[in-house]
């Protein structure tokens, strides 16, 4: 089976050319962590904010179960088993191979607003996009098939299921946040066991660290916003927009400036960054703005 795998690798990296590798890399893009943070946040600023905190909580779950199955799993990317493998695109390609994180983290956002706004034609693009993201990760030789496989399953698997609990929960704050922690105490012990002493040797357990982070800093933002904030979205169009916009630029700020910032070479920087994204943009901003026209439907009279 790896043979096997292995020449599918093989094959796609022999009939890839510098223009076709640049124009997958785009493809493979609406995989990644930006652009789903992105997208997030627009449905959360934007569209609804229920479905928002939904599915970022779907998606930091996900994140989570799969970079945990990659420390278990060990697997190493084809480009690592045949050194012959001329990958692409490999600076994306960070900790171990199976399961895909691309194809996870696609599979379980982008099923997961087909399948809360079922709309048709929101199906067809998210069909299109899992598949597509999928398909650029074994172009490029940083996954094997069944490292995207097993990806896109466990992404729908894990979005039917917190989509589930998440639905269950909901309804109070005091349950919502029962499940939330659960969820963290979960995953708490693998902090422990991928710790290594030495620093070159936690690198591929980077991005387990970064997601639980990030986690941390949603719950962080779901106590802040549920108890502090609760922004309406009955305000107008134009206003969503803005909140949202400003929102994600207050995210991609406090992401790029803390990495410029930070050295290079402390996990512990990295994962403080992660956390502040998410709770500075989740949580602290609508906290500042929550009396503005931005989160707050100012009613006029009508004379």
């Amino acid at each position: 089976m790896r043979n096997f795998e292995l020449n599918i690798s093989r094959f796609f990296r022999s009939i890839s050319t510098e223009t076709l590798d640049k124009i997958v890399q785009i493809l493979t893009f609406m995989g990644s962590q930006m652009v789903i943070i992105v997208l997030v946040a627009i449905i959360y600023f934007v569209l609804d904010k229920k479905a928002g905190e939904k599915i970022i909580y779907i998606a930091l779950t996900s994140y989570g179960v799969n970079n945990a199955l990659k420390g278990i799993c060990a697997v190493k990317r084809p480009f690592q088993v045949d050194p012959d493998i001329e990958a692409a695109g490999v600076e994306d390609a960070t900790g171990y191979s199976f399961p895909s994180g691309h194809s996870q983290g696609a599979a379980s956002v982008y099923f997961s607003i087909a399948n809360h706004f079922k709309k048709t034609w929101l199906w067809i693009v998210a069909i299109a996009i899992i598949v597509i993201v999928g398909f650029t990760r074994i172009w490029l030789g940083v996954h094997f098939l069944s490292d995207v496989v097993v990806g896109i399953s466990l992404g729908i698997g894990v979005s039917l299921l917190c989509g589930l609990l998440y639905d269950t929960f909901q309804h109070s704050f005091k349950s919502k946040i029962i499940l939330f922690a659960t969820t963290l105490v979960i995953f708490a012990p693998f902090l422990y066991f991928f710790y290594r002493p030495n620093a070159n040797d936690m690198l591929v357990y980077r991005d387990f660290y970064i997601s639980y982070a990030a986690y941390l800093g949603f719950f962080g933002a779901v106590i802040i916003e549920n108890k502090l904030v609760k922004f309406t979205d009955l305000t107008t169009l134009g206003m969503k927009i803005l909140r949202a916009a400003i929102g994600i630029v207050i995210m991609l700020v406090v992401y790029l400036g803390l990495k410029f910032v930070f050295p290079d070479g402390y996990l512990i920087l990295d994962m403080v960054r992660y956390f502040l994204v998410i709770f500075i943009g989740l949580g602290i901003y609508p906290l500042i703005f929550k009396n503005t026209r931005l989160f707050k439907y100012i009613y006029k009279e009508v004379e």
